[in-house]
C-alpha cells in the first residue's frame, strides 16, 4: 500500500497540470449528463492521472481501462467519455472505470462498482520462470479486448518488480507495439522476438538497448 501511494504521489505530481485539465472536462461534461463523479476521491483522482498518462502516452485519452485496439473506429469509441458510458451505466450504473455513475447511485452502488472492477484487473499474473505471459485473459463484451490487457498486467508486475528486464508473452502484434509505445515514453529499451504462438517483448527497464536479449527471457 504504501509502495502505492508513493508511486501516485509522484505519478500525480508529474501530471499535475494535466489533471487540472482532466477535472474540469469531467466536471462539466458530469453535470451536462446529470451523472454522479466516483465519490472516492482517491479513484477519481487516480483515474485523472490514468487519463493524463494515457493522453501523454498515446496521443488520446484513451479510456484508462484499456490500451489502443489497433483498430481506428473502436479506438475513436474507446476515447473518454468512451461510447460505452451510458449503456455501461445503465447495467453497472457507473461506466467501465467508475469514473462516472448515475445521479442517483447510492454508496452501496458505487462500491460494488469498484469491488466489479477489482475484480477485473486484481487477478493472479501468469509470471514463469521469469516470463510474464499476458494470453488467455477473459474478454469485454462490448468493446472485445482483455482484461486485464498486457498494458495493465505489465504495470501490475512493475508495481514493486526488482529486475533489471522484464520479459513478457502478448498476443497481438498490437499489444506488441503499444508495450514499444510505452516503453519509449518511460524511457525503457524495447525488443520483440515472433514465436509460433506469440510474440515475446523484452523490456530493459534502465533504458538500455533490449535488441538482442528477448531469446534469454526466462533464463
Amino acid at each position: 500500500m504504501l509502495k502505492m501511494m508513493i508511486g501516485f504521489m509522484k505519478d500525480y505530481w508529474k501530471y499535475r497540470d494535466a489533471v487540472k485539465k482532466q477535472h474540469r472536462w469531467i466536471v462539466k461534461y458530469a453535470a451536462q449528463k446529470g451523472y454522479a463523479i466516483n465519490p472516492s476521491l482517491m479513484m477519481s483522482k487516480n483515474l485523472e492521472v490514468w487519463l493524463s498518462e494515457m493522453e501523454a502516452t498515446f496521443g488520446k485519452r484513451y479510456c484508462p481501462c484499456f490500451e489502443p485496439s489497433g483498430d481506428a473506429k473502436l479506438d475513436k469509441q474507446m476515447c473518454c467519455p468512451c461510447e460505452f458510458i451510458d449503456d455501461e451505466i445503465d447495467e453497472y450504473g457507473t461506466c467501465h472505470c467508475a469514473l462516472f455513475g448515475r445521479g442517483d447511485l447510492d454508496k452501496a452502488g458505487w462500491k460494488a462498482s469498484s469491488q466489479r472492477l477489482m475484480g477485473e484487473y486484481r487477478v493472479p499474473l501468469n509470471m514463469k520462470e521469469g516470463v510474464l505471459d499476458t494470453r488467455g485473459m477473459p474478454l469485454d463484451p462490448r468493446r472485445g479486448l482483455p482484461i486485464p490487457d498486457a498494458m495493465h498486467q505489465m504495470k501490475a508486475t512493475l508495481n514493486g518488480y526488482g529486475g533489471k528486464t522484464l520479459c513478457m508473452i502478448v498476443e497481438r502484434e498490437q499489444e506488441a507495439k503499444n508495450l514499444e509505445t510505452i516503453a519509449a515514453f518511460r524511457g525503457y529499451g524495447f525488443s520483440k522476438a515472433e514465436t509460433g504462438d506469440g510474440i515475446t517483448v523484452t523490456l530493459d527497464l534502465e533504458g538500455g538497448n533490449a535488441q538482442g536479449t528477448s531469446g534469454s527471457c526466462g533464463q
